[in-house]
């Protein structure tokens, strides 16, 4: 993030301490800053992050709650955070954040700030020179894994669907491919592949966990590939924090070539902090329309939530028409036109291939047919590879359900 020049830098302050807020207060005041908000605690920072209207976040390593996940969330949200923290902590944070004595003064607090507004966020492994990585709206991921999110406006365009036959067609390269169940208010991978409902982000919403990692318990196998599931219960949505999504994806990216994460609808006042905290995640979105009136209506709505609300730029986001049936609609240069984003797949509608997916409980692309075909292609398409094998056959998608429902110790 670079600060602008035509106004005073925002900065979410976040001590804890009464007394030293006062004081910072004064200093970032006289030092031409602007108080974006002010944070008693590290989910409610978290948030403010994640709102998107701070250019700099300036805390103390003593604020409540304030953990490593929380720091983890902060950095994805792509905001340069400078710790006040005594010397002793300062490796601690270490490509978090940006580390000053807790005792500095004023000026080299305001120095500070203007510093870490121009570097933007921290790396996210730490080095040397903590550089900086690139400003938000860049790619959320460090290293080799890309994440793609999946993400729809009102009505039902098949987003997990395709969300579950893209993760299909990409399980059969050589890559490690996760797909995530991030629709909170009604995600349906799980009952579509016939899944552990005990198991996925269910488990993160109990109790709390230090290492990150704690993900890979909840993780399932697909056909091809890696299945992190939703959440069915709402008490259980609620004690979900933003702060254990980015820090769930950051662990998980270090272990997967491709994250899929399904975001189902995502719209202004639908979508939550978590869902936000999701899709931040993500290098690259595609928007799922069809290609009527009311499809492409709701999917602006969309489009303009993700790149206004939650800072995405408009070239990250591709659309993806589905259930093309060609008579009545229309067609992907009017859809472009419409949505002033690029069209990268129309999948054709196919409701012989989907029956037999839902009765079946594995993906459309085992069926094969024309949808298959076109997810294939969009998968090749998205990852620059011209390799991508043919779907497995429905035969062999019910020899992957007959395997998983045996006792780990009988698959062989």
């Amino acid at each position: 993030m670079n600060e602008a020049s035509d106004r005073p830098p925002r900065v979410v302050l976040a001590i804890g301490n009464p007394e030293r807020e006062r004081q910072l207060l004064t200093v970032l005041r006289e030092g031409g800053c602007t108080i974006a908000g002010r944070c008693l605690d590290g989910p409610s920072l978290v948030q403010q992050a994640i709102v998107g209207n701070a250019d700099v976040v300036l805390a103390s390593a003593g604020l409540h709650r304030l953990t490593g996940e929380s720091l983890i969330a902060v950095r994805g949200a792509g905001v340069p955070m400078v710790l006040l923290a005594a010397a002793a902590e300062a490796d601690a944070y270490e490509g978090l954040a940006y580390v000053l004595p807790a005792a500095s003064d004023g000026p080299v607090i305001v120095a500070a700030l203007h510093e870490a507004i121009r570097r933007g966020a921290v790396a996210n492994q730490a080095t040397g020179d903590n550089r900086s990585t690139p400003e938000r709206g860049a790619p959320g991921y460090q290293g080799s894994c890309e994440v793609i999110a999946l993400v729809s406006g009102k009505g039902a365009p098949g987003t997990t669907t395709v969300a579950v036959g893209l993760a299909a067609s990409l399980g059969t390269s050589e890559r490690s491919v996760l797909l995530i169940d991030g629709d909170l208010r009604g995600g349906s991978i799980g009952p579509s592949l016939d899944l552990d409902p005990r198991r996925g982000l269910s488990g993160l919403s109990v109790g709390q966990s230090d290492r990150p990692e704690h993900v890979l318990d909840e993780l399932q196998d697909g056909p091809g590939f890696s299945i992190l599931t939703g959440i069915e219960r709402p008490e259980a949505r609620e004690r979900l924090a933003p702060e254990r999504i980015a820090a769930t994806v950051s662990a998980l990216q270090e272990r997967f070539d491709v994250i899929l994460i399904d975001g189902g609808e995502t719209l202004s006042g639908v979508t939550s902090a978590v869902g936000a905290a999701f899709l931040r995640s993500a290098e690259r979105v595609l928007l799922l329309t069809t290609a009527d009136l009311l499809g492409l209506w709701s999917a602006r709505g969309s489009l303009r939530f993700v790149t206004d609300s939650l800072g995405v730029p408009p070239e990250a986001v591709s659309a993806v028409v589905n259930r093309r049936t060609g008579r009545d609609q229309y067609g992907e240069h009017e859809v472009e036109r419409a949505l002033g984003i690029r069209v990268v797949a129309a999948i054709p509608e196919d409701p012989r291939a989907a029956r037999r997916a839902r009765a079946d409980q594995t993906p459309i692309t085992a069926a094969g047919g024309k949808a298959a075909r076109a997810i294939a292609e969009l998968a090749s398409r998205l990852t620059g590879a011209g390799d991508i094998e043919e779907p497995a056959t429905a035969e062999e998608a019910s020899t992957w359900r007959r395997w998983r429902r045996q006792p780990a110790e009988g698959r062989r």
